[in-house]
């Protein structure tokens, strides 16, 4: 009944504009979210290993939801608010990374149990971490028995040989994985059970809903409503992987909270992973995403995920060095711009790693402590600064390879800029943009830029970036004091010392 009801209401819904949040409505813009694979981040219970397989990155590797729970401080005190976990269903044989689902109703014994992972959610809630638990609506893990008791439930096993048919990637088999006939009704319902499950049962904080452009548009106008009936702030994170800003414009009209930023990821990756970025090329990202969808502060932007090359391997250029300087250049980058910034394990301590599996190895977390630092320091400045989380963003002047840009609320204004050359660089801005009698400070490192004229010249080292807040100048009466008082017995030491020589001369 309450089904056919929200059918009734459907067209009513679309005809006023079924609007996304895109994070907005749910403040989840200003959240730092941090991404686990649980199989791949810490083993805190060895008594479930079953299977584990440390010498092969294809098996499960011992991560477990205990250990998560026990790193928790670990991420609070990195300054993290959020954390996104690979799906922790029952999942078909050798499916370590969670998205060959078995069972949605059941925790993968590899993992642990329902009551560690409520356990879980409740300390991460005492420590004000939101959780949000991976989510495949797409398809079942490999040979399900399911596809022969219910075969009206999924479309007819055809690979995907035309990735510009949206046919054929909406309905046929992605990698031979039994894919749901989401066109049938009770399949919907099914799939709006599951999720509604999980969060009546745990209190998690939202879903990441994979593959969902593998899912025709008019299942996600259907699931979306329906979900939010029941729990109307869970956040909904859409994985669109597609570099066309166009193409993710056009899902995040579907209702979702958020959805991935891969242009964002492939133009930070083509800047950021070489030497000499474009300036120009960089701010061409950025418009990008205005242009196509209006509120992009509130996707969700990332440099490197469980799919794709580790920005540092990406960042071939050189020696150790400058692989992360440029590591640290994207990250500034992933943390001034708009969007939600996600962090995937390991980059904050510069892990390398390839293609799948070498970009899922098990995660270290006693290297690279200044790498570890400077990721807190870029949390910091979202908590402290929010400008640099809701504030509108504009080009404020440009080089070659140096830009600086404005964040700015009613309430706050704060600017940042990046050398992407490999030489120092001075740019001035004009006086307009910010301001008469101000001063930019510098939050990343000590810099203090003051009116000239009419103008503010910021320089940056080669391959550099600093964030600034803008302040009133102000007189600093201390020192005038100082020196008002220091000036007197200056000039009294000055005339003795004429005098003896005066002396001396006379003698």
């Amino acid at each position: 009944m309450r089904r056919g009801i929200m059918l009734l209401l459907l067209p009513l819904l679309l005809s006023i504009g079924l609007q996304p949040m895109t994070g907005e409505a749910a403040g989840w813009e200003k959240e730092r979210m941090y991404f686990i694979m649980v199989d791949r981040f810490e083993n805190g219970d060895p008594s479930n290993d079953k299977e584990a397989d440390p010498e092969n990155p294809k098996a499960f590797q011992g991560g477990d939801l205990a250990g998560v729970t026990k790193r928790l401080d670990y991420i609070k005190e990195k300054g993290f608010t959020s954390i996104w976990l690979t799906p922790i269903f029952k999942n078909r044989p050798n499916g370590y990374h969670g998205y060959w689902t078995d069972d949605y109703y059941e925790i993968d014994p590899h993992f642990g149990t329902k009551e560690e992972f409520k356990r879980l959610v409740k300390e991460a809630h005492k420590r004000d971490i939101k959780v949000v638990l991976d989510l495949v609506v797409n398809h079942l893990g490999p040979n399900h028995p399911m596809v022969k008791e219910k075969p009206e439930w999924f479309h007819k096993n055809q690979p995907i040989m035309n990735w510009n048919n949206p046919s054929e990637v909406e309905n046929n088999w992605l990698f031979d994985l039994p894919d749901f006939n989401t066109e049938n009704p009770e399949v919907v319902d099914y799939l709006v059970d599951v999720a509604n499950y999980w969060v009546d049962e745990t209190g998690i904080d939202g879903y990441r809903l994979d593959t969902v452009r593998h899912v025709p548009a008019s299942f996600w106008e259907t699931f979306i409503p329906a979900v939010k009936e029941k729990h109307p702030d869970l956040f909904l994170l859409a994985e669109v992987f597609d570099g066309d800003p166009r193409k993710i414009a056009s899902y995040s009209k579907l209702g979702f909270d958020s959805v991935t930023n891969f242009p964002f990821y492939y133009g930070v990756k083509d800047q950021f992973a070489r030497k000499n970025g474009s300036a120009e090329e960089l701010d061409s990202v950025y418009n990008r995403d205005t242009t196509f969808n209006p509120n992009a502060k509130g996707l969700a932007t990332f440099i490197d995920n469980h799919d794709v090359k580790r920005f540092i391997t990406e960042a071939k250029i050189g020696g150790a060095d400058e692989e992360e300087r440029q590591l640290r250049l994207a990250l500034f980058a992933l943390y001034a711009a708009p969007g939600m910034p996600i962090v995937y394990q390991g980059t904050e301590v510069a892990m390398p790693g390839g293609e799948d599996p070498g970009n899922r190895m098990m995660m270290t977390f006693d290297q690279n402590k200044k790498m570890q630092q400077y990721v807190k320091t870029l949390n910091e400045m979202r908590q402290d600064y929010p400008a640099f989380a809701t504030g509108k963003q504009r080009l404020i002047a440009k080089t070659d390879h140096m830009a600086v840009y404005s964040r700015e609320t009613k309430q706050q204004q704060v600017v940042y800029a990046i050398n992407l050359g490999e030489k120092k660089t001075s740019l001035r801005v004009s006086a307009k943009e910010i301001g008469d009698d101000q001063r930019l400070r510098g939050l990343l490192f000590s810099d203090l830029v003051r009116q000239d004229g009419d103008a503010y010249e910021i320089t940056l080292d080669a391959n550099s970036a600093n964030s600034y807040v803008i302040e009133k100048s102000q007189v600093n009466w201390w020192s005038i004091i100082a020196i008002g008082a220091i000036a007197p017995i200056l000039a009294l030491i000055l005339l003795l010392v004429h005098r003896k020589r005066m002396q001396r001369q006379t003698k």
